[in-house]
């Protein structure tokens, strides 16, 4: 089966992932440097680390992503942490499930709530913490976890995802790379 768009279909599903993409990334950003201007040891830290690996005298890339286990942990403990989309868009079952003792019908309408895996104790100790070490191993490289879905999971995860993470990484990489950010109170 074939689906044909029309111009002003494409502008205006292309239109939504731009501008989707572009708030919920900057809301992110705004809480990076929040979180890092409140937690100056762990900003020293991705300052430190950037430093080494890259030096200020070019602007990071993709490329170095893998590089920079830390700037990957402080990013992903921020989207945890930040939680742009406390409940996700609603679903409606395509077959009757037992959910903890619950029969949920056919046709019933679901709305995830991300911020209970978010910020559940047993998958994120101390869940009201910004602990980027959360997310490295023991030889401090970078290890995600299953359970951090600031897109949404499934057939339904945001369009925008692989977008979104590659601005999220280049922004921070640079901004923090060129300057520290400080809270004067």
């Amino acid at each position: 089966m074939f689906f044909i768009y029309r111009d002003k279909q494409l502008f205006g599903n292309v239109f939504d992932l731009w501008l989707a993409g572009q708030e919920s990334t900057a809301y992110t950003l705004a809480w990076i440097v929040l979180y890092l201007m409140k937690d100056q040891k762990a900003q020293k830290k991705l300052h430190t680390e950037l430093s080494n690996i890259v030096g200020s005298n070019r602007y990071i890339t993709l490329e170095d992503k893998n590089n920079l286990p830390y700037l990957n942990a402080v990013i992903a403990e921020s989207q945890r942490l930040g939680n742009l989309l406390v409940t996700n868009i609603p679903r409606r079952l395509t077959e009757d499930i037992d959910y903890h003792g619950f029969t949920l019908k056919k046709d019933t309408i679901v709305c995830p709530e991300i911020s209970q895996v978010l910020y559940d104790e047993k998958i994120f100790p101390e869940p009201h913490k910004f602990l980027p070490e959360r997310f490295l191993d023991s030889n401090g490289k970078f290890q995600t976890k299953p359970e951090l879905i600031p897109f949404s999971i499934g057939k339904r995860a945001c369009l925008g995802e692989s977008m979104a993470r590659a601005e999220l990484f280049l922004f921070t990489a640079n901004l923090f790379n060129q300057f520290e950010v400080c809270d004067f109170n």
